[in-house]
């Protein structure tokens, strides 16, 4: 039987709601083509050795001749991380990370003030995991650090490099908010062997 006016009106009705209606929104896969911009801190504990074994690296030892001590382990000054990155593939960023101290390190001599963390270190995030809001990732960073440390004489002793690799969680909350857990190695090799581990939590915004 054919419907009515009234029922032919109100299937048709029905119809034109059903192809005016927005489409579902699908959660976005990966981070492709979007901006971010991150914040994190982390703590961190780390151990120097100086080549030269009369530098003082933050730590006495009056067993040594020069009276510092030949290995400094101990707590790294704290820091905020800023980052600015690009999704260049659903699964991998390109990044480059600030570094910017909050606390002063050691100065050439005990008891002295030193200066306060300053390194640049580009490279990219990689990430290893389908779903959709929760990721494992790891990352391969130059490091440039600009930190100025004198010597006794209070010459600069130069900047530093080396190499940084970030692994942790990310939690996509939505498509432009994400939050992160972390733990981070630092190794440079100029002014002296360091090596650095650390903790931390980071937040990021990404757009559009």
């Amino acid at each position: 039987m054919l419907a009515s006016g009234p029922m032919r009106a109100a299937l048709v009705a029905l119809a034109v709601a059903a192809l005016a209606a927005p489409a579902v929104a699908q959660p976005r896969e990966g981070h492709l083509g979007q901006a971010m911009l991150s914040l994190r801190t982390a703590v961190g504990l780390r151990a120097l050795v100086p080549y030269d074994g009369a530098d003082y690296c933050g730590q006495s030892d009056p067993q040594t001749s020069s009276g510092n001590a030949a290995v400094c382990t101990g707590r790294a000054p704290m820091s905020l991380d800023l980052e600015a990155a690009y999704g260049v593939d659903r699964k991998v960023d390109l990044l480059l990370e600030v570094r910017l101290g909050i606390e002063s390190d050691f100065g050439a001599t005990a008891g002295s003030d030193g200066p306060r963390m300053f390194h640049f270190a580009p490279g990219a995030r990689f990430f290893f995991s389908d779903s959709p809001t929760m990721k494992l990732f790891t990352t391969g960073q130059l490091v440039i650090d600009f930190a100025g440390y004198d010597d006794v004489a209070g010459e600069g002793r130069g900047a530093d490099f080396g190499v940084r690799n970030m692994n942790g969680l990310w939690f996509d909350i939505k498509d432009n908010y994400s939050a992160y857990v972390y733990v981070g190695e630092t190794l440079t090799l100029a002014r002296w062997l360091r090596f650095e581990l650390e903790g931390g939590v980071g937040v990021a915004y990404r757009y559009p």
